[in-house]
Parts: structure tokens; C-alpha cells; sequence
């Protein structure tokens, strides 16, 4: 249960500080920083996921294991891990996004 917990976290930081540092891009380039935050936490998303479940061969790994072995815990187990990284990434892309609609965003 912690590492689930910290996977969400994890994803879930990945998209809001890249998109937090993205604004910051944005103002010093003099771009539109709300625009760009938002673009920018929609193209984190599938990495923070990836990042956040400790990189592709481990989730393959534990789907190997899973589907080919037989150990259906493992599977189930790196299923909820990549569900809590979906959730947690998608969570802070929804957060961000609705706090950037109040401050003028179309």
C-alpha cells in the first residue's frame, strides 16, 4: 500500500512541478505561461506514469511474470501501480487545469 501511495505522489509531483517549472519557461520567454502550463502537464502525463511505476522494464517485468509465469499477484500488483500513477497524474493534470480556468484561460 505505501508504494502505491508513493507511486500516485510521484506521478502526481512529476506533472505539477514540470508544469509549475514550464510557467516559469514561459514568463521568461514571454509566452502565455497559463496556455503553456496547461500543453505542458498534458504532454507530462505519460511520462510522469512511466517514471513514477520505476521505468518500463520493471512494469514489463512484473507483466511478464504476471501473463507468461503465472504469478498473478505480480500482475495484479504492477496493474495497481500503473493505475495509481494514471490517477495520480491525471488528478494533478485536472487540478492544474482548473485552477488555470479561473485565472483566464479559455
Amino acid at each position: 500500500m505505501v508504494r502505491v501511495i508513493s507511486v500516485f505522489f510521484v506521478a502526481f509531483g512529476i506533472v505539477l512541478g514540470g508544469a509549475l517549472m514550464a510557467g516559469v519557461a514561459a514568463l521568461v520567454t514571454r509566452q502565455p505561461p497559463f496556455d503553456f502550463m496547461a500543453q505542458v502537464s498534458e504532454d507530462l502525463k505519460f511520462w510522469a506514469i512511466i517514471a513514477a511505476i520505476g521505468g518500463t522494464f520493471e512494469a514489463l517485468k512484473g507483466l511478464h511474470e504476471g501473463v507468461l509465469i503465472g504469478h498473478i499477484s505480480a500482475l495484479f500488483r504492477q496493474i495497481l501501480y500503473i493505475l495509481s500513477a494514471f490517477f495520480g497524474a491525471n488528478t494533478a493534470s485536472y487540478m492544474l487545469l482548473t485552477l488555470l480556468k479561473g485565472k483566464g484561460m479559455g
